[in-house]
Protein backbone atom coordinates (compact mmCIF):
# COMPACT_ATOMS: atom_id res chain seq x y z
CA UNK A 1 0.00 0.00 0.00
CA UNK A 2 1.45 3.37 -0.97
CA UNK A 3 1.49 6.43 1.80
CA UNK A 4 2.82 9.51 0.58
CA UNK A 5 4.74 11.58 3.50
CA UNK A 6 4.78 15.52 3.60
CA UNK A 7 7.23 17.51 2.30
CA UNK A 8 9.26 19.56 4.75
CA UNK A 9 9.77 22.92 4.37
CA UNK A 10 6.97 23.98 2.02
CA UNK A 11 7.58 27.36 0.48
CA UNK A 12 4.68 30.22 1.01
CA UNK A 13 3.55 31.68 -1.97
CA UNK A 14 3.50 35.34 -0.11
CA UNK A 15 5.40 38.18 -2.50
CA UNK A 16 8.55 39.43 -1.12
CA UNK A 17 10.40 42.49 -2.45
CA UNK A 18 13.60 42.03 -4.09
CA UNK A 19 16.33 43.31 -1.59
CA UNK A 20 18.83 45.53 -3.45
CA UNK A 21 21.99 48.32 -2.15
CA UNK A 22 21.59 46.71 1.34
CA UNK A 23 24.78 46.44 3.59
CA UNK A 24 24.89 44.29 6.77
CA UNK A 25 27.03 45.56 9.93
CA UNK A 26 30.50 46.14 9.34
CA UNK A 27 29.56 47.28 5.94
CA UNK A 28 30.21 43.79 3.92
CA UNK A 29 27.62 44.33 0.93
CA UNK A 30 24.54 41.88 1.12
CA UNK A 31 25.68 40.39 -2.16
CA UNK A 32 28.66 38.87 -1.04
CA UNK A 33 26.72 37.38 1.54
CA UNK A 34 26.28 33.82 0.08
CA UNK A 35 25.87 31.12 2.95
CA UNK A 36 24.91 31.60 6.58
CA UNK A 37 28.41 31.65 7.97
CA UNK A 38 28.63 35.13 6.36
CA UNK A 39 26.69 36.61 8.19
CA UNK A 40 24.48 36.60 11.99
CA UNK A 41 20.81 35.04 11.63
CA UNK A 42 19.46 37.03 13.99
CA UNK A 43 20.66 40.23 12.33
CA UNK A 44 17.71 39.22 10.05
CA UNK A 45 15.11 37.81 11.71
CA UNK A 46 12.94 39.22 15.36
CA UNK A 47 11.78 35.57 16.22
CA UNK A 48 8.55 34.85 17.63
CA UNK A 49 8.34 32.57 20.72
CA UNK A 50 9.43 29.11 18.86
CA UNK A 51 9.02 26.95 22.28
CA UNK A 52 5.74 25.01 22.96
CA UNK A 53 4.18 26.29 19.68
CA UNK A 54 0.29 25.07 19.32
CA UNK A 55 -0.40 23.18 16.23
CA UNK A 56 -3.34 21.41 14.91
CA UNK A 57 -2.33 18.09 14.04
CA UNK A 58 -3.81 14.82 13.10
CA UNK A 59 -2.84 11.96 15.94
CA UNK A 60 -1.18 8.84 14.11
CA UNK A 61 -3.53 6.21 14.79
CA UNK A 62 -4.71 3.67 13.18
CA UNK A 63 -8.70 2.33 13.65
CA UNK A 64 -10.14 -0.92 12.88
CA UNK A 65 -11.49 0.57 9.33
CA UNK A 66 -8.23 2.17 8.68
CA UNK A 67 -6.94 -1.23 9.08
CA UNK A 68 -9.51 -3.19 6.81
CA UNK A 69 -9.55 -0.64 3.94
CA UNK A 70 -5.70 -1.12 3.96
CA UNK A 71 -6.11 -4.82 3.94
CA UNK A 72 -8.38 -4.48 1.34
CA UNK A 73 -6.32 -2.33 -0.90
CA UNK A 74 -3.33 -4.66 -0.20
CA UNK A 75 -4.96 -8.09 -1.34
CA UNK A 76 -6.45 -6.07 -5.16
CA UNK A 77 -2.81 -5.20 -5.43
CA UNK A 78 -1.76 -8.85 -4.68
CA UNK A 79 -4.94 -9.72 -7.34
CA UNK A 80 -3.87 -12.05 -10.54
CA UNK A 81 -5.39 -10.85 -13.23
CA UNK A 82 -6.85 -13.93 -16.08
CA UNK A 83 -7.84 -13.23 -19.55
CA UNK A 84 -11.48 -13.99 -20.13
CA UNK A 85 -13.54 -13.66 -23.30
CA UNK A 86 -17.52 -13.75 -23.89
CA UNK A 87 -18.13 -10.38 -22.91
CA UNK A 88 -16.78 -6.67 -23.25
CA UNK A 89 -14.56 -4.44 -21.51
CA UNK A 90 -15.65 -3.92 -17.60
CA UNK A 91 -14.28 -0.72 -14.82
CA UNK A 92 -11.52 -2.70 -13.25
CA UNK A 93 -10.31 -5.17 -16.13
CA UNK A 94 -6.84 -5.10 -17.90
CA UNK A 95 -6.93 -4.68 -21.41
CA UNK A 96 -4.31 -5.10 -24.26
CA UNK A 97 -5.08 -2.41 -26.58
CA UNK A 98 -3.23 -0.63 -29.59
CA UNK A 99 -4.09 3.39 -30.27
CA UNK A 100 -3.49 6.26 -32.22
CA UNK A 101 -4.40 9.67 -31.16
CA UNK A 102 -4.84 12.20 -34.28
CA UNK A 103 -5.30 15.76 -33.71
CA UNK A 104 -6.70 17.35 -37.30
CA UNK A 105 -6.12 14.08 -38.82
CA UNK A 106 -2.14 14.70 -38.42
CA UNK A 107 -0.78 11.95 -35.06
CA UNK A 108 0.74 13.97 -32.58
CA UNK A 109 4.10 12.60 -30.72
CA UNK A 110 3.74 10.15 -27.53
CA UNK A 111 0.05 9.61 -29.01
CA UNK A 112 0.27 6.26 -30.83
CA UNK A 113 1.52 2.87 -28.90
CA UNK A 114 1.05 -0.87 -30.00
CA UNK A 115 0.19 -4.03 -27.12
CA UNK A 116 -0.43 -1.07 -24.67
CA UNK A 117 -1.65 -2.86 -21.00
CA UNK A 118 -4.07 -0.84 -19.58
CA UNK A 119 -5.83 -1.10 -16.02
CA UNK A 120 -9.55 0.65 -16.63
CA UNK A 121 -10.01 2.99 -13.91
CA UNK A 122 -6.13 3.87 -13.24
CA UNK A 123 -6.88 7.35 -14.53
CA UNK A 124 -3.51 7.08 -16.78
CA UNK A 125 -5.26 8.36 -19.88
CA UNK A 126 -7.12 11.72 -20.23
CA UNK A 127 -11.12 12.14 -19.34
CA UNK A 128 -12.95 9.95 -21.41
CA UNK A 129 -10.11 7.50 -22.97
CA UNK A 130 -10.70 4.79 -20.07
CA UNK A 131 -14.85 4.85 -19.66
CA UNK A 132 -14.61 5.04 -23.76
CA UNK A 133 -12.82 1.71 -23.90
CA UNK A 134 -15.48 0.43 -21.26
CA UNK A 135 -18.28 -2.06 -23.47
CA UNK A 136 -15.61 -2.72 -25.91
CA UNK A 137 -15.36 -6.04 -27.30
CA UNK A 138 -12.29 -8.78 -28.42
CA UNK A 139 -11.01 -7.61 -31.91
CA UNK A 140 -13.35 -4.21 -32.10
CA UNK A 141 -11.80 -0.95 -33.09
CA UNK A 142 -13.33 2.26 -32.16
CA UNK A 143 -12.99 6.02 -32.08
CA UNK A 144 -13.07 8.07 -29.36
CA UNK A 145 -13.75 12.14 -29.34
CA UNK A 146 -11.60 13.85 -26.80
CA UNK A 147 -10.50 16.67 -26.00
CA UNK A 148 -7.04 17.20 -23.60
CA UNK A 149 -7.34 19.13 -20.39
CA UNK A 150 -6.06 22.99 -20.71
CA UNK A 151 -3.64 23.37 -19.22
CA UNK A 152 -1.67 20.02 -19.94
CA UNK A 153 1.50 20.24 -18.66
CA UNK A 154 3.08 17.05 -20.04
CA UNK A 155 2.76 18.86 -23.56
CA UNK A 156 1.09 22.29 -23.29
CA UNK A 157 0.86 21.98 -27.40
CA UNK A 158 -2.26 20.19 -26.88
CA UNK A 159 -3.78 22.14 -23.93
CA UNK A 160 -7.97 22.12 -24.62
CA UNK A 161 -7.12 20.39 -27.94
CA UNK A 162 -10.02 17.96 -29.78
CA UNK A 163 -8.35 15.18 -30.78
CA UNK A 164 -9.51 11.44 -31.79
CA UNK A 165 -7.82 8.58 -30.70
CA UNK A 166 -8.42 5.20 -32.61
CA UNK A 167 -8.41 2.35 -30.18
CA UNK A 168 -8.52 -1.88 -31.07
CA UNK A 169 -8.70 -3.90 -28.30
CA UNK A 170 -6.87 -7.45 -28.22
CA UNK A 171 -7.21 -8.90 -24.61
CA UNK A 172 -9.72 -8.38 -21.88
CA UNK A 173 -8.04 -9.90 -18.41
CA UNK A 174 -10.38 -9.71 -14.98
CA UNK A 175 -8.46 -9.48 -11.48
CA UNK A 176 -8.65 -12.59 -9.09
CA UNK A 177 -7.88 -11.53 -5.64
CA UNK A 178 -6.89 -13.93 -3.03
CA UNK A 179 -9.10 -14.87 -0.35
CA UNK A 180 -6.90 -13.52 3.09
CA UNK A 181 -6.32 -17.11 4.71
CA UNK A 182 -3.80 -18.68 7.25
CA UNK A 183 -2.59 -20.50 4.28
CA UNK A 184 -2.19 -17.09 2.17
CA UNK A 185 -0.37 -15.80 4.98
CA UNK A 186 1.63 -18.75 5.63
CA UNK A 187 3.02 -18.17 2.41
CA UNK A 188 3.74 -15.04 2.26
CA UNK A 189 6.86 -16.08 4.49
CA UNK A 190 6.88 -13.15 6.86
CA UNK A 191 8.75 -13.73 10.34
CA UNK A 192 6.38 -15.07 13.34
CA UNK A 193 3.38 -14.32 11.28
CA UNK A 194 1.62 -16.93 9.74
CA UNK A 195 -2.10 -16.49 10.84
CA UNK A 196 -4.71 -14.03 9.66
CA UNK A 197 -4.58 -12.36 13.25
CA UNK A 198 -0.68 -12.39 13.70
CA UNK A 199 -1.10 -10.93 9.98
CA UNK A 200 -3.10 -8.10 10.55
CA UNK A 201 -0.93 -6.87 13.78
CA UNK A 202 1.72 -6.98 11.77
CA UNK A 203 0.43 -4.73 9.13
CA UNK A 204 -1.31 -2.41 12.08
CA UNK A 205 2.42 -1.64 12.88
CA UNK A 206 3.20 -1.31 9.90
CA UNK A 207 1.11 1.21 9.18
CA UNK A 208 1.55 2.99 12.92
CA UNK A 209 4.87 3.43 11.38
CA UNK A 210 4.09 5.30 7.99
CA UNK A 211 1.56 7.31 10.03
CA UNK A 212 3.94 8.42 13.43
CA UNK A 213 6.70 9.33 10.54
CA UNK A 214 3.89 11.30 8.73
CA UNK A 215 2.65 12.91 11.67
CA UNK A 216 6.12 14.08 12.77
CA UNK A 217 6.63 15.99 8.86
CA UNK A 218 3.41 17.41 9.25
CA UNK A 219 3.88 18.56 13.09
CA UNK A 220 7.78 20.20 12.05
CA UNK A 221 5.91 21.77 8.95
CA UNK A 222 3.12 22.93 10.58
CA UNK A 223 5.37 24.18 13.26
CA UNK A 224 7.76 25.93 10.95
CA UNK A 225 4.94 27.80 9.50
CA UNK A 226 3.56 28.92 12.71
CA UNK A 227 6.93 30.77 13.61
CA UNK A 228 7.54 32.48 10.69
CA UNK A 229 3.61 34.09 10.73
CA UNK A 230 4.66 34.89 14.54
CA UNK A 231 8.14 36.31 13.18
CA UNK A 232 9.37 39.27 11.57
CA UNK A 233 11.86 39.62 8.86
CA UNK A 234 14.51 42.07 7.50
CA UNK A 235 15.78 41.76 3.32
CA UNK A 236 17.57 38.52 3.44
CA UNK A 237 21.33 38.91 1.50
CA UNK A 238 20.80 39.61 -1.82
CA UNK A 239 24.37 37.20 -2.18
CA UNK A 240 22.21 33.84 -0.70
CA UNK A 241 19.28 34.74 -2.56
CA UNK A 242 21.16 34.63 -5.77
CA UNK A 243 22.47 31.05 -4.95
CA UNK A 244 19.05 29.70 -4.23
CA UNK A 245 17.75 31.05 -6.87
CA UNK A 246 20.56 29.48 -9.08
CA UNK A 247 19.76 26.13 -7.41
CA UNK A 248 16.01 26.37 -8.16
CA UNK A 249 16.34 27.52 -11.65
CA UNK A 250 19.15 24.57 -12.73
CA UNK A 251 16.78 22.17 -10.80
CA UNK A 252 13.37 23.69 -13.08
CA UNK A 253 15.55 23.41 -16.21
CA UNK A 254 16.58 20.05 -15.69
CA UNK A 255 12.75 18.97 -14.52
CA UNK A 256 11.67 20.60 -17.75
CA UNK A 257 13.88 18.47 -20.19
CA UNK A 258 13.08 15.74 -18.26
CA UNK A 259 9.40 16.35 -19.10
CA UNK A 260 10.36 17.37 -22.21
CA UNK A 261 8.39 20.61 -21.61
CA UNK A 262 9.23 24.35 -21.40
CA UNK A 263 11.13 26.28 -18.24
CA UNK A 264 8.53 28.35 -17.92
CA UNK A 265 5.46 26.46 -18.24
CA UNK A 266 7.20 23.66 -15.35
CA UNK A 267 7.64 26.55 -13.21
CA UNK A 268 3.84 27.54 -13.46
CA UNK A 269 2.66 24.03 -13.17
CA UNK A 270 4.55 23.87 -9.54
CA UNK A 271 4.55 27.15 -7.83
CA UNK A 272 1.32 29.16 -10.18
CA UNK A 273 2.31 32.39 -11.76
CA UNK A 274 2.35 32.83 -15.69
CA UNK A 275 4.70 30.82 -17.58
CA UNK A 276 6.66 33.74 -19.18
CA UNK A 277 7.12 35.32 -15.68
CA UNK A 278 9.05 32.37 -14.35
CA UNK A 279 12.24 33.95 -13.62
CA UNK A 280 10.21 36.32 -11.19
CA UNK A 281 8.74 33.46 -9.63
CA UNK A 282 11.55 31.54 -9.41
CA UNK A 283 13.09 34.38 -7.57
CA UNK A 284 10.21 35.14 -5.68
CA UNK A 285 10.43 31.39 -4.54
CA UNK A 286 14.28 31.95 -3.47
CA UNK A 287 13.52 34.75 -1.13
CA UNK A 288 10.80 32.65 0.42
CA UNK A 289 13.06 29.69 1.10
CA UNK A 290 16.45 31.95 2.13
CA UNK A 291 13.67 33.78 4.90
CA UNK A 292 12.60 30.68 6.32
CA UNK A 293 16.92 28.95 6.27
CA UNK A 294 17.48 32.72 8.17
CA UNK A 295 14.70 32.18 10.89
CA UNK A 296 15.87 27.89 11.58
CA UNK A 297 19.40 29.09 11.69
CA UNK A 298 18.37 31.66 14.87
CA UNK A 299 16.59 29.09 15.92
CA UNK A 300 19.79 27.19 16.00
CA UNK A 301 21.66 29.62 17.88
CA UNK A 302 19.59 30.13 20.12
CA UNK A 303 19.63 26.41 21.32
CA UNK A 304 23.09 25.82 20.33
CA UNK A 305 22.15 23.49 17.66
CA UNK A 306 24.92 22.70 15.86
CA UNK A 307 26.02 20.01 13.13
CA UNK A 308 29.01 17.82 13.35
CA UNK A 309 31.97 17.20 11.52
CA UNK A 310 31.28 13.56 11.26
CA UNK A 311 27.27 14.36 10.66
CA UNK A 312 28.38 16.38 6.95
CA UNK A 313 30.76 13.44 6.37
CA UNK A 314 27.73 10.78 6.45
CA UNK A 315 25.26 13.28 4.53
CA UNK A 316 28.39 13.76 1.43
CA UNK A 317 27.06 11.01 -1.38
CA UNK A 318 29.07 11.76 -4.38
CA UNK A 319 31.67 14.41 -5.54
CA UNK A 320 32.02 17.98 -6.17
CA UNK A 321 29.56 18.47 -2.71
CA UNK A 322 29.29 22.07 -1.70
CA UNK A 323 29.58 21.77 2.09
CA UNK A 324 29.00 24.65 3.39
CA UNK A 325 25.13 24.25 1.48
CA UNK A 326 25.30 20.40 2.60
CA UNK A 327 26.10 22.00 6.59
CA UNK A 328 23.63 24.46 6.15
CA UNK A 329 20.75 22.15 5.08
CA UNK A 330 21.29 19.70 7.92
CA UNK A 331 21.46 22.95 10.41
CA UNK A 332 17.86 23.76 9.68
CA UNK A 333 16.67 20.58 9.40
CA UNK A 334 17.85 19.74 12.87
CA UNK A 335 16.29 23.38 13.47
CA UNK A 336 13.18 22.68 12.03
CA UNK A 337 13.18 19.12 14.43
CA UNK A 338 13.66 20.96 17.33
CA UNK A 339 10.64 22.80 16.51
CA UNK A 340 8.30 19.90 16.32
CA UNK A 341 9.30 18.06 18.98
CA UNK A 342 8.56 20.72 21.17
CA UNK A 343 5.58 21.80 19.46
CA UNK A 344 2.09 21.16 21.27
CA UNK A 345 -0.40 19.36 19.57
CA UNK A 346 -4.22 20.18 19.67
CA UNK A 347 -5.04 17.47 17.15
CA UNK A 348 -8.11 17.98 14.67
Amino acid sequence: MKFLKGKRFLAAVTPIALAFGLTACGGKDTGEMRYMTDFKAEDYVLLGEYKGIEVAVESPEVSDDYLESALSYMMMEAAEYVPVTGRSVENGDRVIIDFEGKQDGVAFAGGTASGYELTIGSGQFIAGFEDGVIGMEIGETKDLDLKFPDPYEPNPDLSGAPVVFTVTLHEISEPKVPELTDEYVAGLGLTDCSTVSEYKDYVRERLFEQRQANFEVERENAAVEALESSSSFEEPPEGMVNRIYDILLSNAEAYAGMYQTEVGDYVAGVYGGAAEDYQDTLREQAQIITRRYIMLAAVADKEDITVTDEELEENITGENVDREALKESLLVQKAAGFLGENAVVSGT
